[in-house]
C-alpha cells in the first residue's frame, strides 16, 4: 500500500488541487447525502423494504455516507487551511476513527453492491433463492454478517496511532506529534504495511470486481438473449425487471470504473508518479475519482426506476403540500389518486 505526502506545487496544480480535494469534496458531501438519505427514506417505505434487493441498497446508502464524510472533510479542512490543519491529527482518537473508517466504509460498501448485484442475478436465474433467501429478513441478517466480518478484518487498525512529544530549541517548548500510520507495536505496523494492502486488494478489488461481471453477463444474458428468443413481447413485469437490472449493470460499471484508476495509481503506477509537480493533483483525482460513486446512488434510482421517481414525487408532494396527481371532481366522478405505490 503506497503512502504519499503533499508538498508545495506549482499555481497551476495548487489551484487544480483546491479545486479537486476541497471544493468538490463538499459538493460531494452536500450532494451526496442528500442523495443517500433520501434513497435511504424511500427505500424503507413499508412497501419497499420487503425486498432483499432493496435492503441491500438501504445498507449501501448508510455507509456510503459515512464513507464521504471521513474522506472528504479531512482532504477539505487541509486545503482551506493550506496544510496547516488536519483532522486526523488532532488527537489519536480523531486519527484512529479516521483511519479505521477510511477502509471499513470502503470494504462495506464495496461488498453490498456486490450483493446487490449477486441478489439481482440469483433472482432471475433461481427459484429456490426467490423463495428461501430473497427474504427482508435474510438480507438484514447477511447485512450484519457482512458488518461484523469486515469489523474482525479491519478491527486491527484500531491499533494505529500513537503520539509523541519532542522539545523544540526554536521555541523552548514542547511538541506533540500525531502519527496514524504506524503503531508502537511492530507487528501491527509490517501487517497494515505488508499484508493488509493485499487483503485491501482482494476486499476493494478483485472481489467486487469479478462478482460483478460475473452477474452482469448472467443477468444480460436472462433479460436479453433468452427473453427475445422466447418471447418476443415483454411483459410489464419483465420491463421492469430490465430496467433495474440495467440500473444495477450502470452502478457496477461505474464503480470499477471510478475505483480502478485509484488502484492503478497506489500500485501499479505509483513509483512513475512520486516526485513531480502534478503528482499531489493526480493522486487528489484518483481518491475524488473513488468517492464520487459514493454520491450517485440516487441518481442511477431515479433514472432507472419508476416506481422511485414516483416515490420522491409523493414524498415531497407531502413534505411542501403539494396536491400532485389528484384528478379533480367532475359531473359526479369522485376525486381518486392515481397510481398506486409498488415494489421497486
Amino acid at each position: 500500500m503506497a503512502f504519499w505526502s503533499r508538498q508545495k506545487d506549482s499555481d497551476f496544480f495548487e489551484i487544480a488541487e483546491l479545486i479537486i480535494s476541497g471544493v468538490f469534496p463538499i459538493a460531494l458531501i452536500v450532494v451526496g447525502t442528500i442523495g443517500n438519505v433520501l434513497s435511504a427514506i424511500i427505500l424503507l417505505n413499508k412497501q419497499n423494504r420487503q425486498t432483499s434487493t432493496n435492503i441491500y441498497l438501504i445498507f449501501l446508502c448508510c455507509v456510503d455516507t459515512l464513507s464521504l464524510y471521513q474522506w472528504n472533510l479531512r482532504d477539505a479542512a487541509y486545503e482551506f487551511t493550506d496544510g496547516r490543519q488536519q483532522i486526523s491529527n488532532q488527537s489519536v482518537f480523531l486519527c484512529i476513527c479516521q483511519q479505521f473508517l477510511a477502509f471499513y466504509t470502503l470494504h462495506a460498501s464495496a461488498m453490498f453492491l456486490t450483493l446487490v448485484a449477486l441478489d439481482r442475478a440469483c433472482l432471475l436465474w433461481s427459484r429456490w433463492y426467490k423463495q428461501k433467501i430473497a427474504r427482508a429478513r435474510v438480507a438484514v441478517m447477511i447485512g450484519i454478517v457482512i458488518f461484523i466480518l469486515l469489523f474482525g478484518i479491519n478491527g486491527f487498525l484500531f491499533g494505529l496511532g500513537y503520539e509523541y512529544s519532542y522539545y523544540d530549541n526554536t521555541t523552548a517548548t514542547y511538541v506533540t506529534i500525531v502519527t496514524c500510520s504506524s503503531s508502537t507495536n511492530p507487528n501491527i505496523t509490517q501487517f497494515f504495511y505488508n499484508v493488509y494492502p493485499w487483503i485491501h486488494l482482494v476486499i476493494m478489488y478483485l472481489l467486487p470486481f469479478t462478482l460483478m461481471i460475473f452477474c452482469t453477463i448472467i443477468s444480460a444474458r436472462k433479460l436479453i438473449v433468452r427473453q427475445t428468443s422466447v418471447n418476443q413481447q415483454i411483459t410489464t413485469n419483465a420491463q421492469r425487471n430490465r430496467r433495474i437490472s440495467i440500473m444495477l449493470l450502470l452502478m457496477c460499471f461505474t464503480y470499477i470504473i471510478l475505483t480502478l484508476p485509484n488502484r492503478l495509481c497506489f500500485s501499479v503506477f505509483v513509483t512513475e508518479l512520486i516526485g513531480h509537480d502534478y503528482s499531489d493533483t493526480v493522486f487528489l483525482l484518483s481518491n475524488t475519482l473513488m468517492y464520487t460513486r459514493s454520491a450517485l446512488n440516487v441518481f442511477f434510482l431515479y433514472i432507472s426506476v419508476y416506481g422511485f421517481q414516483r416515490d420522491v414525487r409523493r414524498l415531497f408532494s407531502k413534505c411542501y403540500g403539494w396536491t400532485g396527481n389528484r384528478v379533480a371532481p367532475r359531473q359526479g366522478i369522485m376525486e381518486e389518486q392515481i397510481g398506486t405505490i409498488i415494489r421497486l
